[in-house]
């Protein structure tokens, strides 16, 4: 009924946490583990091989070490495509879940409305070396649609199990937010149904890519708008590429000149195209500026 899709690269110390949270839950389908290592530098491979041989898991989990470093997104589309059930869910190996349940409220849910074409919860955020932690989101809306996901984040990549019939096989894998690409493209075929269980833990730490990130990275995501187009010619594609524009200035560690340039006149122009009424555009204008002068002390020549 259910592949639950994992990806990692150096997940020593979480991958057996995330993994034995998966093999936790209690449901009445079968279900199986999608694991897909992207050849990890540590004991990743090794710690993966002695679980699957010691708990007597070959028949529960298909694991695939590769040999050379796809990257992140072909890593996670391949391992996408080796999933064969009806539902797809998300984990990666350094977040677990939380709830037993999960699999199986999600299921119920999808199985009984089909207009809907992926379900998400919410989850608790803990960041690595202090005992901070807090909800995802406070409140969470009852229902998603594609405008309503073209910038902030409602939910967390662990908490998503999605129709596998919504996933396409020629999604991009020239993009960096391969995420927000598979919430963008699942909403094409049907709403996505927010539930307020709490089911997953977001692990955040320093190793997150949003902190080594450069703008020749970053600007890979100006292809999801064309990408997300030819599944949906109604959403909003000026507020998908003014964000894109605004991330690849604010989120890059590192941004080259050319790169700030586009991204400043992507930034300037959409913004000034979506407002309504000459002041609203003067001051679209002026907002923009300010924020990207700020941003001025990362670029590099």
């Amino acid at each position: 009924m259910v592949s639950v899709c994992m990806i990692t690269y150096g997940h020593e110390r979480y991958i057996l946490q995330a993994l034995t949270s998966i093999l936790n839950q209690k449901c009445d389908f079968e279900f199986e583990i999608i694991l897909s290592n992207d050849c990890s530098p540590d004991n990743t491979d090794s710690m993966v091989l002695d679980f699957i041989k010691e708990e007597n898991l070959s028949n529960k989990i298909k694991y695939f070490s590769h040999k050379q470093n796809l990257g992140i997104t072909p890593n996670f589309v391949y391992a996408v495509k080796q999933c064969t059930a009806k539902y797809i869910a998300i984990c990666d190996g350094d977040d677990y879940w939380t709830d037993p349940l999960k699999l199986q409220k999600q299921v119920d849910f999808l199985e009984q409305n089909n207009r809907f074409s992926g379900v998400a919860t919410n989850s608790l955020v803990k960041y690595e070396g202090s005992t901070k932690e807090h909800l995802f989101k406070k409140k969470l809306k009852s229902q998603l649609q594609t405008n309503d996901l073209l910038e902030s984040r409602h939910f967390h990549t662990a908490t998503f199990l999605f129709r596998k019939t919504a996933f396409r096989n020629d999604f991009p894998k020239q993009v960096l937010s391969a995420d927000r690409t598979l919430f963008l493209l699942v909403s094409c075929f049907g709403s996505i149904k927010l539930l307020d269980d709490v089911t997953a833990v977001y692990r955040k730490n320093d190793g997150g890519i949003s902190r080594q990130v450069t703008s020749k990275q970053m600007k890979l995501d100006y292809n999801i708008a064309k990408y997300i187009k030819t599944y949906n010619t109604d959403f909003n594609i000026y507020r998908l590429k003014s964000f894109i524009s605004k991330t690849v200035v604010d989120y890059s560690h590192k941004i080259y000149f050319i790169d700030f340039l586009r991204a400043s006149s992507y930034l300037i122009y959409y913004n000034f195209t979506m407002k309504n009424g000459f002041r609203n555009k003067i001051s679209s204008i002026k907002s923009s500026s300010k924020f990207l002068l700020k941003k001025m002390n990362k670029v590099r020549f």
